[in-house]
Formats: C-alpha cells, sequence, structure tokens
C-alpha cells in the first residue's frame, strides 16, 4: 500500500499535527521549566497535619512569551481559553488551551488557569507515589527575572499580578515574559503536600511544569526538577537535587 518512503512521510505529518509541535520552525515558543525547589520544611496545623512546605518557581527560557488568554461574554458565562503563540514575523496565533480557570484557591481574588504545575511526592525506600498536591490551580504573572542573558528578555515586567483579573472580569490575561519566572512561595496557604500519615524516610519531591503537555512550548524534556529528602516527624533534609531549567 505504501512507497518505500512513505513511513517517513506519514511520521513527518504526524509529528507535525502534535499538540505543541506545529509550526516550531516558524515560531517564537516559550520553553517552560521549574527553578530548583527552595525553603523545604516541615510545618504541624493547629489540627495536627503534616505539610511538607516549599518554595517553587516556574520559568520561562524560551524564545517567545507564554500567554494565555480567557474571555467570555458576560460575569456568568463560561471563559474561551486560549494560548497566544508568537509568530517569527510578529503576529499571534490563539491555541485552544484544554485546561480551563478556576476561581481562587490561595487567598487570592483572581483566576487561575488549571494544571499549569503539578507536585508530587515518591518514596525512595519503597517506590511509588506517597503524596500529591491539592494545590490544582496557578495565577502567574512577571514575578522576578530567572535569566537575563536569555535573548529577548525585558528589563522589566510585562504581565503584572492584576492581568489574572477579578470574579466578574471579563477578559483575563496571565503571561510570562521570555528570561522571567513566577515564584510560588511556601507561605502561600496552598503550597504544600500533605505527608500526614508519611513514614520518616528518604522521598523525591517532583515539580513539573506542564505535566500533560496541554500547552504550546519549544522543549519538554526540561519541564521537571526534583530534590531528594530525608523526611523525620519534625524536619527535612536536603540529600540531592536534581536538574532544572
Amino acid at each position: 500500500m505504501f512507497r518505500r518512503f512513505a513511513p517517513v512521510a506519514v511520521a513527518a505529518v504526524l509529528f507535525a499535527q502534535l499538540p505543541g509541535t506545529a509550526g516550531a520552525a516558524a515560531e517564537a515558543r516559550p520553553d517552560l521549566g521549574m527553578a530548583p525547589l527552595t525553603d523545604l520544611k516541615v510545618a504541624t496545623t493547629p489540627s495536627g497535619q503534616r505539610q511538607l512546605r516549599f518554595s517553587a518557581t516556574i520559568v520561562n527560557v524560551g524564545h517567545g512569551p507564554f500567554e494565555i488568554v480567557a474571555t467570555r461574554t458576560a460575569p456568568d458565562a463560561p471563559f474561551r481559553v486560549v494560548q497566544q503563540v508568537t509568530r517569527a514575523d510578529g503576529a499571534r496565533t490563539d491555541v485552544p488551551v484544554p485546561a480551563g480557570l478556576v476561581y481562587g484557591g490561595d487567598g487570592h481574588d483572581h483566576w487561575h488557569v488549571r494544571d499549569l504545575e503539578s507536585y508530587q511526592v515518591v518514596s525512595l525506600d519503597h517506590g511509588g507515589t506517597a503524596g500529591v498536591a491539592a494545590k490544582g490551580g496557578f495565577c502567574f504573572y512577571d514575578t522576578l527575572v530567572y535569566r537575563r542573558s536569555v535573548p529577548g528578555t525585558p528589563k522589566s515586567k510585562v504581565y503584572p499580578e492584576t492581568g489574572c483579573g477579578k470574579r466578574d472580569s471579563l477578559t483575563v490575561t496571565m503571561g510570562l515574559s521570555v528570561g522571567w519566572a513566577d515564584r510560588y512561595a511556601w507561605t502561600l496557604p496552598d503550597q504544600f503536600i500533605d505527608i500526614t500519615n508519611l513514614p520518616d524516610g528518604r522521598y523525591r519531591l517532583l515539580a513539573t511544569a506542564d505535566a500533560q503537555g496541554l500547552f504550546v512550548e519549544s522543549d519538554r524534556t526540561n519541564n521537571a526538577t526534583w530534590v531528594d529528602l530525608d523526611v523525620t516527624r519534625a524536619k527535612v533534609r536536603v540529600v540531592g537535587r536534581g536538574p532544572s531549567a
């Protein structure tokens, strides 16, 4: 049915149709990743819940901004969510985003995009997932410069926190400029993993940007970082670190 060269041609067509791969050469795509995890500590709430708390920072080290725009016709209408991908000629392409928006969740009065970051703890002693963060939505914006040497890094922030909107907003624009980062500090209400029933031992805390591949970017191989921990009832000690973006 196929000539000899057909599998190569078909593979090229299929690759071009995969989410996050089409037209990469003609686009200035973002490249999402995670900076090293910091501020790791065990905290116990008044109710007795043990929490592994940490600060996590998502970064953009790509060639173009990472921008999400959500619009709706009325405060009670659903949002249409797209990623605006910058092309080499400066024009932008709207790519529908399967992940929707969710309101609040971290004590802030703004919208979050779902499934942007994920955190989990796995056991190095016994294997398997030992805990997953409950936080499922993030409002992202230019918090700090991560790597000034990335070509195209703006000197000042382009995307402010106010872009995440309010409850009745009709338009929400979240973004992360080239070379910039968005940091979620360990002090935020939802920035933890419940380890109440976790026995003492060695664990790996894994943080991943866009784990489900929902967003367009140039490189998915650098989306995760991890830190190995020696966890006891009252404290945590870092014993190893993985690569970061």
